[in-house]
């Protein structure tokens, strides 16, 4: 999945499909920095959507979009994306998730944070080249922010986009 993937197609179980392949598939550091990032062009998707449930979703994704800020810039500061430049998907009015569909959204949000952060933490004895594990080391731990927001264990966050 890149930013350019429609809105429309990202559900819950799309995102949770990519948790269990990336859970499941044995990954070097730059493969597992590269589906860390293609899940949270999905998760992002998948909050933008989820935000227009009502006004509590809408607010915690305010604060995964802080997260989700972060971890793209972090990520961009990688050997393995130093030729790429990263953006998030635009948040130009994705249709809202069915409301049977918004438990196993937040669900499928936080299952994604708390595998990447595993397969981030796994990868970075594996990485050859010093930006990469950095970042898998310490954005293992911005990562499992992401799935703090969307639980609603912090008050809120706050954007470094330079």
């Amino acid at each position: 999945m890149s930013p350019d993937t429609p809105a429309d197609v990202v559900t819950p179980a799309l995102l949770r499909n990519h948790t269990q392949d990336l859970e499941a598939a044995a990954l070097d550091a730059p493969e597992a920095l590269k589906r860390v990032w293609s899940g949270l062009c999905l998760a992002r998707l998948l909050g933008l959507r989820l935000a227009l449930a009502d006004q509590t979703w809408h607010r915690r994704q305010g604060n995964a979009a802080s997260v989700e800020h972060q971890l793209a810039r972090d990520l961009g500061t990688t050997a393995t994306f130093a030729d790429t430049a990263l953006r998030l998907p635009d948040d130009d009015a994705p249709p809202p998730l069915a409301g049977d569909e918004v438990d196993e959204a937040v669900a499928a949000l936080v299952g994604f944070s708390t595998t990447a952060r595993r397969r981030m933490l796994a990868a970075a004895p594996l990485a050859t080249q010093w930006h990469d594990e950095r970042v898998l080391r310490h954005d293992s731990k911005v990562i499992g922010e992401l799935g703090e927001a969307w639980r609603g264990n912090r008050a809120g966050y706050r954007v470094d986009r330079r």
